[in-house]
């Protein structure tokens, strides 16, 4: 998958329209991040993400959720 693919899975899972209309350039960066590590640097698979995802249900407001997505990320191992 490419990048732009991830970013667009991840918006279909996470639930937003646009990822760059979140209004936190923070998050905004973090996404795009996430997507570069799985699209390009092989870091985490998808299954990674969804991992992070199910470990992340309810956290609101969707920023937080991705802070928190990213940190499951990086501190899981």
């Amino acid at each position: 998958m490419t990048r732009e693919q991830v970013l667009e899975w991840l918006e279909q899972r996470l639930g937003i329209n646009n990822y760059l209309n979140l209004g936190d350039s923070g998050a905004i960066h973090r996404l795009e991040w996430i997507a570069l590590e799985v699209a390009h640097f092989k870091k985490w698979t998808l299954d990674d993400l969804e991992a992070a995802l199910k470990a992340t249900e309810g956290v609101k407001p969707v920023t937080r959720r991705i802070d928190d997505i990213l940190r499951w990320l990086t501190f899981r191992r």
